[in-house]
Order: structure tokens, then C-alpha cells, then sequence
């Protein structure tokens, strides 16, 4: 196996020779039905991957592009008859390529950059990350229960925050908020290979600063040793890729000198079923429409959380609730996940484009989903392809027909 290894990339062979090449993932690929070229699927990038680590290729534009060009959305994993993790395999490629200064692709290295000035992706002044909170909802400095919002909620789409605010607050909940204390959860980075990179600043008069050295685990020890400072025990998430990677990447820097999370998780849509299950949601309004729901890939296929969104959705009075064709665990992908909106904007907005029209197939009047990422990503194809959908979270609905906004 000594042929497999080269100083340069240095990737574990027993990996590389895993896949069987049977193929069965290219059909069900997001970036490959995108591309259509054989390098873009799961299979094609590991055949690929081999051959520059077997062959002494120089690591060239192209296979970094070919190797940020993924979602990590899993539906490869789901397919593969040997269930091969080859989303795990692209994220530690990514993490080598980092380490060797060859990628992030494009203009991903932003994200690493931005945490690193001010611990969010998009850049924005950290002591706004709060503002979002208006007059009527509550919070808490001592509630055992804290609200995990996340970059995207905070700056883009501020009215996810909101909702979920006022959805806890419906049930007696006010939770603690981190706010300016809040660092990024760091999925993109953790996506993207960015876990520990120097970042430099060119200034205008052509200089270089050094920003010093981004460390994905000093940022995740904040956050985790602020919620645990401020004595929060339950941590409920509307971030289906904050939830994910909380909940799996999280405990992987933490566990080793610390032990368990000192704290539980749970995602909003696992919150509303139990009260559902329990009778305690009684729904105050109908929604006399045809929905259908859109698995998010990390609270879907990543976690395994399938039935409780749907759980939310079927109990409200009046929905015609249909299933698009790809759904639960072969869900399509929205095209926003793993550094892929971001890295290639235009592409991913023609995949959300075309998981709306799966969901106008089967009828549907509205598109729901619980996942921020998603509602972005939907807004942005729903503007491509001109149509006329509603694309909601599962929160946005349960605030309208509570009559909480």
C-alpha cells in the first residue's frame, strides 16, 4: 500500500480503495446532475482522488474545485451498498488541502476570515447579533433552557430568530440568548476544511496583518463554556446545520478533556412533536392548503430526524400534506449545505429551482422545510424559476396560526 502514499496529500489508502466503483451514487447526486461530468459524484471524485495521490499529481485548480464542488448532502452515503462515509473522506481531503494552503476554493477562505475578525461567516458587526429581538418576546439570564441561533438566523433572516423566540415564549420558555457572545458553530468551516489556518488582512495601502491563527475548536470551547457559565442545560436550535453539527462535531473537540456536552440538544421541529404527542399544541387556526415538506440534509439524513417535522405538519387542521417523490432519506438536496451556495452560488440556486419544481409536481401550494439554509436557498430558486410557491419553516407556520406576530 506504500505506492498509495505521497508526502504531499498523504491521505489514508485504506480509504481511497474502499469504493467499489458500482456508480450507484452518481444518479442520485446533486453536484453531478448539476455538472453532469463524471468527476462530480462521490464515486468519480474517489477514482479521482486515487489517481493524484497514485499517480504523483500535482495539485492543480481543477481538482479543488472538483472537490469543493459537493453539498456533503449524505444521499451518496444513503445509496452506497457498503455505506462507504465518504462525506467524512471530502471533508479530511478538504482539510488537507487547507493545510497545504491549496484550498478553500474560491472565495470560501471569506468565511474562515470573517470568524476569525468577528466569530460569524457573513462578516457583520458581532455586537448586532442580538438586534433581531423585538418588544413583546422575553429572555432570561438564568433559564436552564438557551436558544442556539446561529449566523444565518441572526444577520439574514432575522424573522427565523424571531418566530422561535415567540414559539418558546408561547409555551412559558425564556430562554437564554448568547448574543454578542455567540460565536459561528462553525459548520461551514468545519464543511469546507477550515479548522485551522492562519488569516491574513491585505489593507488598502498594500499591506499584509496577520490576524493570527483561526482555530475551530477555541471558538467551539467559547461557545460551549458560555452556555455552560451561564448554567444552560437544554439548548433547543431552529439551525438544522448548527443542530448537526453540535450535536456530532461538537462533542469530537470536546470529549476527549472534558467528557459528555454539559448540556442537551434539541431541534425545534423535535421540540413542537412532543407537545404535539403530549396534547399540549392546540392549534388555534387552519391552513387550508396542499404543503409538502423538504428534508433538510442535516436534520434528515445527517441526524436521522424524519418523522417529527412531519409529526408538527399533519396535526395542523386543514393541510392536504403530499410527499414529493424524493423524500425522508432520499430527499434532493437544496443546494445550500457544505460551502456550496457559497462556492458556487449560481449552481445552487439552479439545484433549489429544481427541488421546487418537484414540489409544484405533486401540487403543492406551499414548501416547508425546517432548515434556515433551505428557506434561503428555496427564496432564491423561487425567484429563478418565476413561480408561485410559499416557501415556509415549520416556525413561520406556527407563529402566523398562533397569531403571534
Amino acid at each position: 500500500m506504500s505506492r498509495f502514499l505521497r508526502p504531499e496529500i498523504d491521505f489514508d489508502p485504506d480509504k481511497i480503495v474502499l469504493c467499489a466503483n458500482c456508480s450507484t451514487c452518481r444518479w442520485t447526486c446533486t453536484s453531478y446532475e448539476e455538472f453532469q461530468t463524471e468527476a462530480m459524484f462521490a464515486g468519480g471524485r474517489l477514482r479521482l482522488l486515487r489517481s493524484y495521490v497514485e499517480k504523483n499529481l500535482p495539485i492543480d485548480d481543477d481538482f479543488v474545485r472538483t472537490v469543493y464542488a459537493c453539498s456533503t448532502c449524505e444521499q451518496c452515503v444513503e445509496r452506497c451498498p457498503i455505506k462507504l462515509p465518504y462525506v467524512e473522506i471530502i471533508e479530511d481531503v478538504r482539510k488537507k488541502l487547507v493545510e497545504l494552503g491549496k484550498g478553500p476554493y474560491g472565495r470560501l477562505h471569506l468565511m474562515g476570515d470573517f470568524v476569525q475578525k468577528v466569530r460569524n461567516v457573513f462578516g457583520e458587526d458581532p455586537q448586532t447579533r442580538g438586534d433581531w429581538i423585538q418588544e413583546g418576546t422575553e429572555t432570561s439570564t438564568d433559564s436552564e433552557w438557551g436558544y442556539f441561533v446561529g449566523c444565518t438566523a441572526s444577520f439574514k433572516r432575522k424573522e427565523i430568530a424571531d418566530s422561535t423566540l415567540r414559539m418558546l415564549n408561547y409555551f412559558g420558555i425564556k430562554p437564554q440568548i448568547l448574543g454578542p457572545d455567540e460565536f459561528c458553530c462553525c459548520s461551514p468551516l468545519i464543511r469546507t476544511g477550515q479548522l485551522e489556518r492562519q488569516v491574513l488582512e491585505e489593507a488598502e495601502d498594500g499591506s499584509v496583518q496577520d490576524l493570527g491563527t483561526l482555530k475551530v475548536e477555541e471558538v467551539i470551547m467559547h461557545n460551549i463554556e458560555q452556555m455552560e457559565a451561564r448554567g444552560i442545560k437544554k439548548v433547543i436550535f431552529s439551525c438544522s446545520g448548527c443542530y448537526r453539527t453540535v450535536t456530532l462535531d461538537w462533542p469530537k473537540f470536546y470529549r476527549a478533556t472534558h467528557g459528555i456536552l454539559p448540556f442537551s440538544t434539541q431541534h425545534l421541529t423535535q421540540f413542537l412533536a412532543l407537545k404535539v404527542r403530549k396534547g399540549e399544541l392546540k392549534w388555534k387556526g387552519s391552513f387550508d392548503e396542499r404543503v409538502t415538506y423538504h428534508d433538510p440534509c442535516h436534520l434528515g439524513r445527517h441526524v436521522g430526524i424524519f418523522d417529527a417535522p412531519r409529526e408538527v405538519i399533519k396535526s395542523i387542521p386543514g393541510i392536504d400534506f403530499v410527499e414529493m417523490e424524493r423524500s425522508r432519506e432520499n430527499a434532493k438536496c437544496c443546494g445550500a449545505g457544505g460551502g456550496f451556495k457559497a462556492g458556487f452560488g449560481d449552481n445552487a440556486v439552479n439545484v433549489a429551482a429544481d427541488r421546487i419544481k418537484q414540489a409544484l409536481e405533486v401540487g403543492a401550494t406551499t414548501l416547508i422545510s425546517s432548515c434556515v439554509f433551505c428557506k434561503l436557498n428555496f427564496l432564491d430558486g423561487v425567484k429563478k424559476r418565476d413561480v408561485s410557491i410559499n416557501v415556509l419553516n415549520i416556525e413561520d407556520l406556527f407563529v402566523d396560526l398562533m397569531g403571534l406576530r
